[in-house]
C-alpha cells in the first residue's frame, strides 16, 4: 500500500474532533459562562431592578471594557485543558495495540503528528472564537455604537492572548507528550516541568542558607520566573488599569501588564511543537507503557529525580526534625539519604519492576555528588560565607536595618545609594557580621539586631546577606572593632540620619494633616492616636518647624543602639502628611495644565529632651485631657 504524502488528514481530523466533542465542549462552555452569559446577565439584571436602560448599557460596557480581567484565570484554564488535550490526541501512544494500529496507516510519522497537533490545538482556539462572535454580536448590539472604539479592541486583545497562551501550553504538553508511553506519566511532567526550574532554585537556595551564614538571594529572578510558565504568564496577562486624578477629573485607561511576554511565549510554544515532532518522528512504537520513552533522556531522569528528591525531601526531613544546627549534620545526612532513594525509585519506574539493587553502583555514584557538593558548601572552599566585597567594587548598595530605637522613618533604610562613605559603613557592618559568627551563635547579646544587604557590583553581578537576631553588647557599644561600634557609629551619625527623614523632600510638598500617635490614655490605659483635626495649617506649619529646630539641635530624631528607659513602653510619635503636585501632564490626559497628585507620610518620635517640639504641643493644648505622651511619667 502506497502511503500518502501529505502533512495534513482531513479524515482522522474530523475523527479526532468528533471522538473528543465532551473536553473542548466543556471548554467552550465555561467561556461562554465566563464572557458573554456572564455580560448578558449583568444587562438584563440591571433592567430588572432600575428598568434603565442606560444603567443596563453602563453595565455591560463596564464588562466589556474588563473583560481582560479574565485573562489571569484563563492562563490556569488553558494550562489545565493543555495537558487534557494532549492526552487526548496523542494518547495512542501509551498503549503498544492502539500505537501499531495507528503507525500502520498510510500516513506518514509528520502528517499523523500535525494532523493531531492541528486536532488538539482546535478542541482550544475554535471554542474561543465561537465565544468571541457571540460576544462581539452582544456588544454591537446592545453598546451604543460611540463606545464600539474602546470595547472591540479589548475584545480582540482578550482573544489574541488567550490563544497566544493556549498554544504554548498545549504545544508544551504536546512536547512532554513524546518522552514517555504512560497517559498517567504525561501530565506528572507536564506539572512537574511547570514549576521545576522554581523549585529547583527555591531548594537550592534553602539548602545554601543553612549552610551559608548570612547567605541570602532574592526568590525573584528573571531568568527563573520566565522558566515557570504559570506564573510568569500570570503576570504577563494582568489587566492592568491605569488611573490619573487630578481636581475636575478621573481618566482610566486598561492595558495589558505584558504584551511582550505573552508573545515570546506564543513563540516558545511554536518551537516546543517543532521539537516535539522532531522526537515524534525518531519514536520507537515499541516504548509505549514505558515511563520514559526516548532512551537517551532516561539517564537524565534517573539522575535529575535522585537529585531532585535529595534537595527537596532531604531539605524537608531536616526542617521538620529541625536538624539544620551548625554543623548541619542531620541535613546532609537527609540529603544523601533522600537521593539514594529517588535514584532507585526512578530506576524502579524506568524498569517497571522492584529487583533493581544491581544497578547500586549508579547510587552511589548520585549520593558521591551530592557528597562532594555538600562537603563543598560546609568548608566553604568558594568563599561564598566570608565574601565581602571591596568599597572600589560596588557601584550601588541597598541596605535595610532593623537596627536601634525608637520605630520610626530615621531607620537605616537606603536604596540603591552609590555614597561611598555609606558603602564603606555598610561593608564595615558586613565584615564585622563575618568575622562574630561563631560568637553569634554561642553568646547572647544585650539586645539584637537585623539587616540585610544587596550589593550591585560594577561587574554586573550582585551579592545578597541578611543577618537576623545578631547580638550587640552594651559595652562595645564605642569599640569601632566590633559589629556593636560600627552600628552605634551609623546611628550616631547625623546626616545619615537626616537622610533617612527625607526632611527636604518633603517639605518640597504641601503640610495636609498631622497625628500624634502612640499616646497614652490613662482612663482606658492603652496607646491610642490623636487627630490633630482643629489645628489650622499654620499651627502645623509651625509644629514641623518647631521638630527642625529640635532636630538640628540634636533634641529629636536621636536613635540609640538599645533602648532609652526615659522613653517608656511606647514611643509617642508624630506623623505629618504632605501632597505633591507633579509639573509633567499626566500621560493619559491631554488636558492642558493637568498634574499628577500624590500622597506621603513622614513619621518622627517625640522624646523628652524635645524642647521646641513640646511647647509648641502645650501650646496647642495637646496632648488632650486624659492623654500623656510618656508612659512612665
Amino acid at each position: 500500500m502506497a502511503f500518502g504524502t501529505s502533512c495534513f488528514n482531513g479524515t482522522l481530523y474530523r475523527k479526532s474532533l468528533a471522538r473528543f466533542w465532551p473536553l473542548w465542549g466543556l471548554w467552550g462552555l465555561i467561556w461562554m459562562f465566563m464572557g458573554p452569559l456572564r455580560m448578558l446577565n449583568d444587562y438584563f439584571e440591571a433592567l430588572r431592578w432600575n428598568g434603565s436602560m442606560s444603567e443596563a448599557q453602563n453595565n455591560i460596557y463596564t464588562d466589556a471594557r474588563r473583560l481582560g480581567e479574565l485573562l489571569t484565570p484563563g492562563v490556569w484554564l488553558a494550562c489545565i485543558f493543555g495537558v487534557l488535550a494532549a492526552m487526548a490526541v496523542f494518547g495512542y501512544l501509551y498503549s503498544t495495540r492502539s500505537a501499531c494500529m495507528m503507525h500502520a496507516l498510510p500516513l506518514r510519522r509528520e502528517s499523523l503528528f500535525t494532523t493531531q497537533y492541528l486536532a488538539g490545538l482546535s478542541f482550544l482556539l475554535l471554542p474561543l472564537v465561537a465565544v468571541g462572535v457571540v460576544t462581539l454580536a452582544a456588544e454591537l448590539i446592545l453598546i451604543p455604537a460611540n463606545s464600539w472604539a474602546s470595547t472591540v479592541p479589548t475584545l480582540g486583545i482578550f482573544l489574541l492572548v488567550q490563544a497566544g497562551v493556549c498554544i504554548f501550553f498545549f504545544s508544551f504538553a504536546s512536547f512532554c507528550a513524546m518522552f514517555t508511553g504512560h497517559i498517567l506519566a504525561l501530565p506528572a511532567f507536564y506539572l512537574i516541568f511547570n514549576g521545576l526550574v522554581y523549585v529547583v532554585y527555591y531548594l537550592v537556595t534553602m539548602l545554601l542558607r543553612q549552610f551559608f551564614y548570612g547567605y541570602s538571594a532574592s526568590y525573584y529572578n528573571f531568568w527563573v520566573t520566565c522558566c515557570t510558565p504559570v506564573y510568569a504568564l500570570s503576570e504577563a496577562c494582568r489587566w492592568k488599569l491605569t488611573s490619573f486624578s487630578d481636581r475636575t477629573m478621573t481618566v482610566e485607561n486598561w492595558n495589558l501588564a505584558s504584551p511582550t511576554m505573552v508573545a515570546a511565549y506564543a513563540g516558545v510554544g511554536v518551537l516546543f511543537a517543532l521539537a516535539a515532532l522532531s522526537v515524534y518522528r525518531r519514536r520507537h512504537v515499541e516504548s509505549a507503557g514505558d515511563v520514559v520513552s526516548v532512551k537517551l533522556v532516561r539517564p537524565v531522569f534517573k539522575y535529575g529525580v535522585a537529585l531532585c528528591a535529595g534537595l527537596c525531601l532531604g531539605v524537608f526531613t531536616a526542617s521538620f526534625f529541625n536538624w539544620r544546627n551548625d554543623p548541619p549534620t542531620g541535613l546532609i545526612a537527609c540529603v544523601l539519604i533522600w537521593t539514594a532513594v529517588g535514584y532507585f525509585v526512578a530506576e524502579m519506574l524506568l524498569q517497571k519492576s522492584f529487583r533493581v539493587w544491581k544497578v547500586w553502583k549508579g547510587g552511589v555514584a548520585a549520593v558521591a555528588v551530592m557528597a562532594l557538593l555538600c562537603a563543598v558548601c560546609v568548608f566553604d572552599l568558594f568563599g561564598v560565607e566570608t565574601r565581602v566585597p571591596s568599597v572600589d567594587s560596588v557601584e550601588k548598595v541597598y541596605f535595610y536595618g532593623d537596627i536601634g530605637y525608637p520605630y520610626d522613618d530615621g531607620r537605616l533604610h537606603f536604596d540603591n545609594t552609590s555614597d561611598p562613605q555609606l558603602i564603606e559603613m555598610v561593608t564595615q557592618l558586613h565584615q564585622k557580621a563575618v568575622e562574630e559568627k561563631g560568637r553569634a551563635e554561642q553568646v547572647g547579646g544585650d539586645d539584637y539586631i537585623s539587616f540585610e544587604i544587596v550589593y550591585t557590583l560594577k561587574n554586573g553581578s550582585t551579592i545578597n546577606r541578611q543577618y537576623s537576631s545578631v547580638p550587640v553588647y552594651e559595652d562595645e557599644a564605642y569599640d569601632q572593632d566590633t559589629l556593636t561600634g560600627c552600628a552605634q557609629q551609623m546611628l550616631e551619625d547625623r546626616e545619615l540620619i537626616e537622610q533617612m527623614y527625607h526632611f527636604d523632600y518633603y517639605e518640597q510638598g504641601q503640610l495636609t494633616q498631622t497625628y500624634l500617635q502612640d499616646v497614652w490614655q490613662e482612663q482606658e490605659e492603652y496607646f491610642g492616636t490623636l487627630f490633630l483635626e482643629d489645628q489650622s495649617l499654620a499651627d502645623l506649619s509651625k509644629l514641623w518647624e518647631a521638630v527642625r529646630r529640635d532636630f538640628e539641635e540634636g533634641n529629636i530624631g536621636v536613635h540609640t543602639l538599645f533602648p532609652d528607659p526615659r522613653m517608656g513602653d511606647m514611643t509617642p510619635k508624630l506623623e505629618f502628611t504632605w501632597v505633591f503636585e507633579t509639573d509633567s501632564p499626566s500621560p493619559t490626559s491631554d488636558r492642558e495644565g493637568s498634574k499628577s497628585i500624590l500622597y506621603e507620610d513622614c513619621t518622627i518620635s517625640v522624646t523628652p529632651q524635645a524642647k521646641h517640639t513640646l511647647a509648641c504641643l502645650e501650646e496647642m493644648g495637646l496632648p488632650n485631657e486624659g492623654y500623656r505622651l510618656f508612659h512612665n511619667n
